[in-house]
């Protein structure tokens, strides 16, 4: 039995179509779960006295908020990569300047290695992660390059 050009470019269509509609429903999931997750932080963030419930026992309330705000900054650069809304160059290009500040190098020391084994299996966030590792990293080396160690 032979199929004809115009069926089987149907049956590549509606295959594409399917590819795509599942794609947009999976960025779609990342879209609403990053949303709770910024409101989550929102709310630490905005209420000390429920952060506290949450910081660790060595750590004063108001150093936790501001290193809840560094995660909140990391989990936006993570959905934009995750959504493909930037490229890997530009990821890193990020991450370099995301680790200018002390506060997300703060953060990156206290729970980068939690980031780290909460995403394993999950290839874009944990390129994220491996790519802030590598810019705090080479910060950390600049830093003690100019200081002569």
């Amino acid at each position: 039995m032979k199929t004809s050009p115009g069926l089987a470019a149907l049956a590549v269509i509606g295959a594409v179509h399917l590819v795509q509609k599942e794609r947009h429903h999976r960025q779609q999931k990342n879209v609403a779960l990053a949303d709770l997750q910024d409101r989550w932080l929102t709310l630490l963030t905005t209420n000390p006295d429920l952060a506290a419930q949450w910081m660790p026992k060595d750590m004063k309330a108001d150093e936790f908020v501001t290193l809840l705000n560094a995660n909140q900054q990391l989990c936006a650069l993570t959905l934009r990569y995750r959504l493909g809304l930037i490229s890997k160059d530009r990821l890193r290009f990020v991450a370099k300047w995301l680790m200018s500040r002390e506060a997300v190098r703060r953060y990156w020391e206290e729970f980068g290695s939690f980031r780290e084994e909460e995403t394993l299996g999950d290839k874009r966030a944990t390129d994220v992660n491996e790519v802030m590792a590598d810019a705090y990293d080479a910060f950390i080396r600049r830093v003690k390059q100019a200081a002569g160690v």
